[in-house]
């Protein structure tokens, strides 16, 4: 009769047990995938409040490498991380007399202008200085690794970090 007793107690203990592992393990997961949606939910609204937009392209006559962008921010975020910031140009190259289309990515350079690279500048950069603020807007100047053809076609693509793009095509 005692022994009954103390398999049945066991018995009681081992459901007891399991059960609170299946609620801790359920517990876990719901934290998880909760975690998982506020932060899905940030990312998201970080990219809904950035608006960037190119408003010129202006090809230096002087050099025909040396691209000047003008770049709007209209969105409500600050833009600051400029070594993740992709600029994409798609251009009508002169090489060798010939007219050629090459498209380049160019790398962020924060001091110096150098072929392959870019540089930003903000107008009356009073506020946090060298972070694009909302209603700001920048001068990116590019350099080419090829001279653009005459009559040729640029076209600039440019996105931020978390994603944001804008393009702009002219045609010379």
């Amino acid at each position: 009769m005692g022994f009954s007793i103390v398999i049945s107690s066991a018995v009681i203990f081992i459901s007891l047990f399991a059960s609170l592992a299946i609620i801790l393990s359920i517990t876990s997961s719901i934290y998880k995938a909760n975690d998982a949606i506020v932060n899905s939910a940030k990312i998201n609204s970080q990219i809904n409040n950035t608006s960037i937009r190119i408003s010129s392209i202006t090809l230096d006559t002087n050099d025909r490498k040396h691209l000047i962008i003008t770049l709007n921010n209209d969105g409500k975020s600050k833009l600051f991380n400029y070594t993740y910031f992709d600029l994409i140009v798609t251009y009508d190259a002169d090489i060798n007399g010939n007219m050629i289309q090459v498209t380049e990515q160019l790398r962020y350079n924060d001091s110096s202008l150098l072929e392959g690279q870019w540089t930003i500048s903000i107008q009356n950069d009073i506020v946090d200085p060298k972070i694009l603020n909302p209603n700001e807007v920048a001068i990116i100047d590019a350099m080419l690794s090829n001279n653009v053809a005459p009559n040729g076609r640029i076209i600039v693509t440019i996105s931020t970090d978390n994603g944001s793009i804008a393009t702009l095509a002219i045609q010379l």
